[in-house]
């Protein structure tokens, strides 16, 4: 069978289906032990997650299992893992008031606290939760995705430079850890895990 790929091909299929930005996405809302950060949803903007910067969608293996017989290697699919999901990284730009920053101290420190060595450092279950959103151009849902079973890592570092800055906005990483994604179809099924 010949190729059929042609420039008009590629300029029908990108005028039908469009392209996805990358500032077309959006951290709806973070649960997790100790904190809970809502986002844009029902009109409602939360005054924390308006500051997310930067994240990414996450991505997903299905492992290479190899089968030999006679000499010849067979592929079968084996377990998913998911890169990445042990360091989680979003940038967020630090508020002015340090408001959001000791949100996710607080949570840290209800994670593990240095002064009492108490804490909640069980298995996170399906209530701890990141919800992710790819926007389309009209700002509406394309897909949804739930990082399931989230917990909070890492709080970075805030640089200042106070001998020679020049005004810029800083910001800082969060770094949460998850055990796996669920994947929705806008407008379908997300509503019955929230």
């Amino acid at each position: 069978m010949a190729d059929t790929t042609t420039i008009q091909s590629f300029f029908t299929q990108a005028g039908a289906s469009q392209f996805s930005r990358d500032f077309l996405f959006r951290v709806e809302s973070i649960r997790l032990a100790g904190i809970e950060l809502l986002g844009e949803g029902d009109g409602v903007v939360s005054p924390d997650l308006v500051y997310a910067k930067t994240g990414e969608l996450p991505g997903r293996n299905i492992e290479d299992k190899v089968v030999n017989y006679f000499g010849q290697e067979f592929h079968l699919p084996g377990k998913s893992t998911y890169p990445g999901a042990a360091g989680y990284s979003i940038e967020f730009y630090h508020d002015e008031n340090c408001a959001l920053r000791t949100k996710f101290e607080a949570a840290s420190r209800i994670v593990f606290d240095n002064e009492t060595s108490l804490g909640q450092y069980g298995m996170p279950d399906e209530g701890s939760v990141i919800n992710l959103v790819q926007l389309k151009k009209n700002l509406r849902p394309a897909r949804k995705f739930q990082l399931i079973g989230a917990s909070i890592r890492d709080i970075g570092p805030i640089a200042y430079n106070i001998a020679d800055g020049t005004g810029e906005v800083v910001s800082f990483p969060v770094t949460f850890a998850y055990h796996y994604y669920r994947d929705f179809a806008a407008n379908r099924d997300f509503e019955r895990y929230n």
